[in-house]
């Protein structure tokens, strides 16, 4: 069997005076990224692309809360992420935050953009 280790980095920041802390780990068919500010993983929401058959319609995507509160606002938040990412492959997304205020989880949204290079989500 050959299978590698996913590629993982991690990163700590101040956002909202609240220390954020980040990872981000790329697996053969999932990207992890998990952001919180209470030093747990939190909710966990699955984000993947519906295959579309018609071709000059608008993507379709599934979003589904695995673990913790099921409510519209991670949803928006996993599913802009996704789409701003352009993934290919699933999105795993875990976050435990303290504001979901526009401004705080724009600087959150930022965050993971400057550290997801560092990793080969493709």
């Amino acid at each position: 069997m050959d299978s590698k280790f996913p590629q993982t980095t991690t990163a700590q920041t101040t956002l909202s005076n609240h220390i954020t802390d980040l990872v981000i780990s790329s697996f053969a068919n999932k990207l992890f990224i998990s952001v919180t500010q209470f030093g747990k993983i939190g909710s966990l929401v699955l984000v993947r692309r519906d295959v579309n058959l018609e071709e000059d319609s608008a993507p379709v995507y599934s979003v589904k809360s695995l673990l913790g509160k099921d409510q519209a606002e991670y949803h928006i938040l996993a599913r802009h992420l996704y789409e701003r990412l352009q993934l290919k492959k699933q999105l795993l997304f875990g976050f435990a935050l303290h504001s979901f205020a526009k401004k705080d989880l724009a600087e959150i949204e930022e965050f993971i953009c400057s550290n997801i290079k560092k990793v080969n989500q493709q």
